[in-house]
């Protein structure tokens, strides 16, 4: 399976990771006017963050359901779809890498994480007409050597305008054939 991510995405979700998991202060509690609805924040959200970087809007929080959270999931879906938005079966920027419409929840160690953390994570994106591309990433995580912790769900949207995500397939695509000839040399 070949895996692609442009720079700027890659940036971006640096980003929202760094931030959220830093406790960095650059952030908004409340919701800024200028906020996409695509961004939906749930009842009973805790630790809710916003975000604007680089012509992206980003929204984290903490919520507490069991995995996997499948009532969440269907929620956030069906508010989209509500909204014109439409579930695209493959990573927007990974053409051929199905999304977590269609595969489900993966799991893996993170080893870059002392201790090492297991993580349970669902990931998709969804596109609107104008070419709007909203990603949702769900998260479980919790110390390999300790208990599962499969209640305390990380939500993190990141909402990208059409002119970026334009630009960020492009990038993705391009880095895609470079690394493609690269490997038939």
């Amino acid at each position: 399976m070949r895996f692609r991510l442009s720079t700027v995405i890659m940036w971006l979700l640096s980003f929202v990771a760094i931030a959220y998991f830093c406790g960095c202060d650059k952030s908004l509690e409340k919701k800024p006017q200028n906020y996409p609805d695509a961004l939906i924040l749930l009842p009973n959200a805790t630790e809710v963050k916003y975000y604007q970087l680089g012509g992206s809007f980003q929204l984290t929080y903490k919520i507490t359901t069991d995995y996997p959270a499948a009532e969440l999931i269907a929620t956030i879906s069906n508010e989209l779809k509500q909204g014109n938005w439409h579930a695209l079966k493959e990573d927007y920027l990974n053409p051929g890498l199905s999304s977590s419409h269609v595969r489900g929840w993966t799991s893996f160690e993170d080893g870059t994480k002392k201790p090492p953390q297991i993580v349970h994570q669902w990931l998709a994106d969804w596109e609107n007409q104008a070419g709007e591309v909203i990603r949702y990433g769900f998260r479980y995580q919790y110390e390999s050597e300790k208990r599962q912790d499969l209640r305390h769900l990380t939500v993190i949207a990141i909402f990208i305008p059409a002119p970026l995500a334009k630009q960020t397939l492009e990038e993705a695509l391009e880095f895609s054939k470079k690394h493609d000839a690269k490997k038939t040399k």
